[in-house]
C-alpha cells in the first residue's frame, strides 16, 4: 500500500519532538498540516505540523531504517484525526513499513527526547 502523504526534509532538518507513551492512547490526536519529521531513535519520529503543532509518534518495533531517510510516509493523510494507530504506518525511504503503536501530541523536540529517555529509564528499572 503506498503512503497517502510523503514527507519530505533535508538532513539538516530542524529537530522537533516530545514524549511517546509506552502504550497506545484511547484519546484522538487530531493531526495538522504535516510536512516534516525528526527522528529521534530507531522506534520514535517526531511528525513537524507547524510551530505549535508536533506529534511523537511510537513504531511497535525498532524501524533503523528511519534514520537514514530523506523522507518518510504515512498510511495517513497530512490532516487526520487518528483515535487508534492500528493499521497505520510509518514508511521508510527504501518501502520498508514500520507499524505504528501510539501517537501522542508533544510541546516540542527536547521535551520529546526527555520523555522517550524517562521512559527507557523507567522501563530499565522495571527490569531490574
Amino acid at each position: 500500500m503506498r503512503p497517502t502523504a510523503i514527507l519530505k526534509t533535508a538532513l539538516a532538518a530542524i529537530a522537533l519532538a516530545a514524549g511517546a507513551s509506552a502504550a497506545a492512547s484511547a484519546e484522538c490526536v487530531r493531526l495538522t498540516n504535516i510536512h516534516g519529521f525528526s527522528v529521534i531513535d530507531d522506534t520514535h519520529v517526531v511528525l513537524n505540523g507547524g510551530a505549535s503543532h508536533q506529534y511523537l509518534v511510537t513504531t511497535a518495533f525498532r524501524c533503523p531504517d528511519l534514520r537514514w531517510g530523506m523522507q518518510i510516509g504515512t498510511t495517513f493523510a497530512r490532516n487526520a484525526t487518528i483515535c487508534s494507530p492500528i493499521g497505520e504506518y510509518l514508511v521508510s525511504d527504501d518501502g520498508w513499513r514500520c507499524p505504528i503503536d501510539s501517537i501522542e501530541e508533544v510541546e516540542d523536540l527536547e521535551t520529546a527526547r526527555a520523555l522517550v529517555e524517562a521512559r527507557a529509564e523507567a522501563e530499565a528499572e522495571h527490569q531490574d
